[in-house]
């Protein structure tokens, strides 16, 4: 018993752990992107891609990260996932602009192989406490965010902003040395598929199951708003003349309000029947859709018009992150097809987030206000909401 109550003790540590990294890394460095231009003498809109770069990387390596989990077994693919992040994050203390992409790239495609991994390794671990551990992760990727964010101004006006590459380094290293004296105690969880002559057999590729096409779109739906919404809701406020400060406020907030959706929705959705469920979806659905129609009425400079608007987006927005990443493990029967569901909708959900921004600049230079964007913005809303209750009604994604 003591050494099962051990292993547990080491599995909440990792989890804890690595949610810190999965985020920080990717939202610290605009903060000093000014301070960086300056050193590498170029525009600071030109570092831009530094923030584009993860999100392609997500896209393009999420759907194949089931790949080593299922060659590798998840110790090592977690253990290989960690280390290149360290290595992205070392290369980054060199000031070049080479160096700085091809770390961005590094840390990219490691995060892309951690969001699909975590889902799994909960799973593996613990397949009676999936919303407990999925909160956990959720609150320590916030926590983790939201303290970069706290501690950069200090830090660069202590002791410069170059200390931020070097605080964001140090971290993953403790977090790479933690794993590697942690996973010796952990058992494996999950066989490699060169075990057996059956697990050898090719699978069914996971992109053919209607069934799974319910998550992606759903996920897909909530990451287009997300990151449409982080690009050009504080422009659109802008351009209604509210003030800088007022703006700053809006979407700290907005930040915010997803964490206690991201504490409650996993245990509601183990304690909830059925009803209960489609109720838990109809209330931020709701809120989603308000805020849609909230939008038609836009044309004002009112602190607490867009701070409600925003408010009631990021409830929408962050339930239906969570719920979707609480689904991937109750819906799915092993651990490997959890991290094949989880890789297929962040590849094709990070696919429409990487067009809405692109999308929904065009239609604001054409007119900021316009109809098109605010259907299209309820129509996304209709959607996930359709999605998620599609999710509740099935058994198990095989």
């Amino acid at each position: 018993m003591a050494k099962k109550i051990e292993h547990t003790t080491e599995i909440l540590l990792v989890v804890l752990a690595i949610g810190i990294l999965m985020r920080s890394p990717i939202t610290t460095l605009p903060l000093v992107l000014t301070q960086l231009a300056h050193h590498l003498a170029v525009s600071t809109g030109s570092l831009g891609i530094l923030t584009t770069l993860p999100l392609v990387m997500f896209l393009l390596f999420s759907n194949f990260a089931a790949v080593p989990l299922a060659k590798l077994g998840i110790k090592p693919a977690m253990t290989i996932a960690l280390v290149l992040l360290l290595a992205g994050s070392a290369l980054r203390l060199v000031v070049t602009l080479p160096t700085m992409l091809l770390g961005t790239i590094f840390i990219g495609i490691s995060i892309a192989h951690l969001n699909v991994f975590m889902p799994a390794f909960i799973k593996a671990y613990f397949p009676l406490k999936i919303a407990l551990y999925t909160t956990l992760y959720s609150f320590s990727m916030n926590l983790g965010s939201a303290g970069f964010n706290l501690v950069t101004a200090p830090v660069v006006t202590h002791w410069g902003w170059q200390a931020i590459l070097v605080i964001l380094t140090v971290v993953p290293l403790l977090v790479v040395i933690f794993w590697g004296l942690m996973s010796r105690h952990l058992p494996e969880k999950m066989k490699t598929t060169a075990t057996t002559p059956t697990q050898r057999a090719p699978h069914r590729s996971i992109w053919a199951n209607p069934h799974a096409w319910l998550f992606l779109i759903t996920f897909g739906c909530q990451s287009l708003l997300n990151y449409t919404m982080a690009a050009w809701f504080p422009v659109l406020m802008g351009y209604h003349h509210l003030s800088a400060g007022h703006i700053g406020i809006i979407m700290a907030v907005y930040s915010l309000v997803g964490i206690p959706v991201y504490i409650l929705t996993p245990h509601l959705l183990t304690a909830l029947g059925p009803a209960g469920v489609k109720t838990l979806i109809a209330i931020p659905g709701s809120c989603g859709i308000i805020a849609g129609l909230m939008l038609f009425f836009q044309n004002t400079a009112s602190f607490g018009f867009w701070l409600t608007e925003n408010i009631l987006v990021g409830i929408a927005i962050s339930f239906f992150f969570i719920y979707t990443t609480t689904m991937f493990g109750l819906k799915t029967a092993d651990p490997l097809t959890t991290a094949r569901l989880s890789g297929m909708a962040q590849a094709g959900g990070y696919f429409m987030a990487a067009l809405g921004p692109s999308l929904y600049g065009w239609a604001f230079r054409v007119n900021p206000t316009g109809l098109p964007q605010n259907l299209v913005y309820v129509g996304l809303i209709v959607v996930a909401i359709l999605g998620a209750l599609g999710i509740q009604r099935l058994n198990k994604v095989a």
